[in-house]
């Protein structure tokens, strides 16, 4: 059985061209029918005050990633883990 799903991972300090490519991978993704899981996972000290941060990666991700017909789940904070999922 084919797995219904595929993994994103960012970080906090990643840049430009790196989330647009990523972005353009989740599309090929959810244009095969696959869902999305985005992952932003903060390090211990001062990468962990940084929440505002990583909400903003991921909004700017998501925006970039997203087609007018796209369901995307609310973000989640887990621990120090920021996830959302895109729907295919």
């Amino acid at each position: 059985m084919a797995k219904k799903t595929k993994e994103i991972n960012l970080t906090i300090n990643i840049a430009e061209n790196d989330l647009k490519r990523k972005a353009k991978q989740a599309l090929k993704f959810r244009d095969k029918g696959l869902g999305v899981n985005v992952k932003l996972k903060l390090k211990k000290g001062r990468e962990s005050d940084r929440t505002g941060d990583a909400m903003r990666v991921i909004a700017q991700f998501v925006g970039m990633s997203e087609t007018p017909d796209s369901k995307v789940n609310p973000l989640k904070w887990n621990d120090r883990t920021l996830t959302t999922f895109l729907h295919p």
